[in-house]
């Protein structure tokens, strides 16, 4: 498990610092002196003007989306960047004279966003949600290109929400053969269905069927955690913060996720692993989809708590299994 939340807030630390110096280094210019005045009544001096922060055509009271997509575009390449053609298409929308111009005013716009809302990490976060809602709408387009080009057609007459409700089902103890019965699906007709939609599932790079998939398998979750699993699912489509409280600590949840890598390194058996912390494989499956995203929407704000707790966490289970080195890399 590896997550990444420090690199970006250091991004735009950089970026701030930079506006604030770039303040430091260019004094303002002194207004004109005025008219002598008389000499019974002597004037203050004049007061000097101070730097104005060159934000180019962005508005970042207005439209800090924008600010955001653009340094998306700007910084970053591959799926979900940027691309020569929309780099200069910024460019050119908002004004921005070259590289060296967009340093300038990026450090600008962010100086400004943290005078606004407060404090670095506000922005930072916001900007990290803003990125979150953008994943997800390119995966329900995803999502609705598939269903176009027929690879979400049922098989056998089996949907693909119907057969990931029937695999939680299974999961959770339910026996095939009377699902099956009950459903009027006989077992040929299963295995044909099975075959196929795992197959779709393999050859789709995008994803899309499997996070239909995931989404209906947790929505017919019956786990202590189904109810935090919907909340999750429903937050992540609408790119929301949630409205339930977590049901554990993040401390907790990291001591969950450490104890079953030392019981993958001891060869111990997973799903007996997950029964002696009092879980299922249903119940870890949908508190790591709330856990995950609640720490998402959190990172930014809370990293410095996050790291000396995930470390406590570390050092406590490195005392507990002494001699023993696992793979849990959770950095900031």
């Amino acid at each position: 498990m590896e997550v990444r939340a420090m690199g970006f807030l250091d991004s735009i630390k950089k970026a701030v610092g930079g506006a604030v110096q770039q303040q430091t280094a260019q004094p303002p210019a002194a207004q004109p002196p005025p008219a002598a005045p008389p000499a019974a009544a002597p004037q203050p001096p004049p007061q000097r003007q101070p730097p104005r922060l060159d934000t180019a055509g962005f508005d970042p009271n207005g439209d800090e989306n924008g600010f955001f997509e653009a340094v998306l575009h700007m910084e970053s390449e591959g799926e979900m960047g940027g691309t020569d053609a929309s780099r200069a298409e910024i460019m050119a929308k908002y004004g921005i004279r070259d590289r060296s111009h967009w340093q300038d005013v990026k450090a600008a716009v962010y100086h400004v966003l943290v005078q606004k809302h407060g404090a670095m990490e506000v922005v930072s976060q916001r900007e990290l949600n803003w990125r979150m809602g953008e994943t997800q709408k390119r995966m329900q387009q995803q999502v609705a290109k598939k269903a176009a080009s027929g690879d979400m057609a049922p098989v056998e007459g089996i949907t693909l929400e119907a057969w990931a409700a029937f695999n939680a089902a299974i999961v959770q103890g339910a026996n095939l053969d009377d699902l099956l019965k009950g459903a009027s699906i006989d077992r040929a007709k299963w295995d044909k269905a099975t075959a196929e939609w795992n197959a779709r599932m393999a050859r789709d790079t995008t994803f899309a069927v499997a996070t239909v998939y995931g989404n209906a398998f947790q929505n017919a979750s019956k786990g202590q955690y189904a109810a935090y699993a919907k909340e999750a699912n429903a937050a992540r489509a609408e790119n929301r913060d949630l409205k339930m409280e977590p049901p554990i600590t993040m401390e907790k949840f990291w001591e969950l996720t450490f104890e079953q890598s030392y019981a993958l390194k001891q060869g111990r058996d997973p799903q007996q692993t997950l029964k002696d912390l009092g879980l299922s494989i249903v119940d870890w499956t949908d508190l790591g989809s709330y856990m995950g995203y609640f720490f998402h929407r959190t990172a930014q704000l809370k990293w410095k708590e996050y790291e000396a707790t995930m470390k406590a966490v570390q050092a406590r289970l490195e005392a507990k299994y002494q001699g023993l080195k696992v793979d849990v890399d959770i950095k900031f």
